[in-house]
């Protein structure tokens, strides 16, 4: 019987104006055209080595990932358990071209809804949250990508379950909600209309809705409240503080990314599952 693998999917949300499908197949053709490699943690850095364009919606891509030796440093002689002699280190000739331990990553990118989905785990590999955010965000500040798109707001996308877990604080004596722009689920399916008119009257990119609590008490949980945190998910970042049975407690909706997981048999194409679990990520 095939074995049975592992394979995890997880999301960011990346935004630009004007907040249009061309723009953002651009913005993904132009970090490609790139070719830059980018840090991401420590000494791995990261280059996307593909994109293509697969349907209407879709832009399949790879990041490659792989670690920076830095050849000119100290090293070290396993074999003596001391530090490596310059005789050791000058029979070392590694290309600048050539790097190891490379760790290859999937990703899709959903021009209309202007989400960039990834393999979160495969193949024994991880690409982490953060990993990914930093990546696309160091990348996105390249000085010509600002030049061509302005400001790139980039968020992990998180799990909806996450508004439960804000109300699992017994007593709520404090909640922030964060909403920037554009963010459809707060406005409706003519945000940008009304979210441009009612943020950029006002020189605004985004809102903080804070709510405190009477002293003594807590607040209470509405179909509001609900509507106001489901929209920071998206576009921002809800954080409740509050009191429960071991004393303080604090909640964010950013510690709780959406994480989609499914197992499939050795003998399936893992290319051909990830693309199946990326378009269905958000239904």
């Amino acid at each position: 019987m095939p074995r049975r693998q592992k394979i995890e999917i997880s999301g960011l949300n990346i935004k630009v104006h004007p907040h249009d499908e061309d723009t953002y197949t651009s913005l993904m053709e132009s970090l490609y055209a790139l070719k830059k490699v980018t840090k991401i943690h420590g000494d791995r850095y990261g280059l996307i080595t593909l994109v293509s364009k697969i349907e209407d919606n879709f832009m399949f891509g790879i990041l490659s990932t792989f670690l920076e030796i830095e050849i000119d440093g100290d090293w070290f002689n396993t074999d003596t358990m001391e530090e490596a002699t310059d005789n050791d280190v000058s029979s070392i000739s590694i290309p600048d071209y050539l790097h190891p331990n490379l760790k290859v990553f999937r990703f899709m990118f959903n021009t209309s809804r202007h989400e960039l989905i990834f393999e979160h785990y495969s193949d024994g590999d991880r690409l982490t949250h953060n990993s990914a955010l930093t990546f696309f965000r160091n990348l996105t500040s390249d000085r010509s990508i600002k030049k061509k798109f302005g400001k790139i707001d980039i968020s992990v996308i998180k799990e909806k379950g996450s508004i439960d877990r804000i109300f699992s604080i017994p007593r709520i004596t404090d909640l922030d909600i964060l909403i920037e722009k554009p963010n459809s689920d707060l406005w409706g399916e003519d945000f940008e209309e009304q979210a441009e008119e009612h943020l950029e009257d006002k020189n605004a990119r985004s809102m903080n809705v804070s709510y405190k609590a009477e002293r003594g008490l807590g607040i209470q949980r509405d179909e509001d409240l609900d509507s106001l945190i489901r929209a920071s998910m998206n576009n921002g970042r809800s954080i409740a503080k509050g009191y429960g049975d071991d004393g303080h407690m604090i909640v964010s909706t950013d510690d709780y990314p959406k994480v989609v997981q499914e197992m499939y048999s050795q003998d399936a194409d893992s290319g051909t599952v990830f693309r199946r679990i990326a378009r269905a990520f958000r239904r």
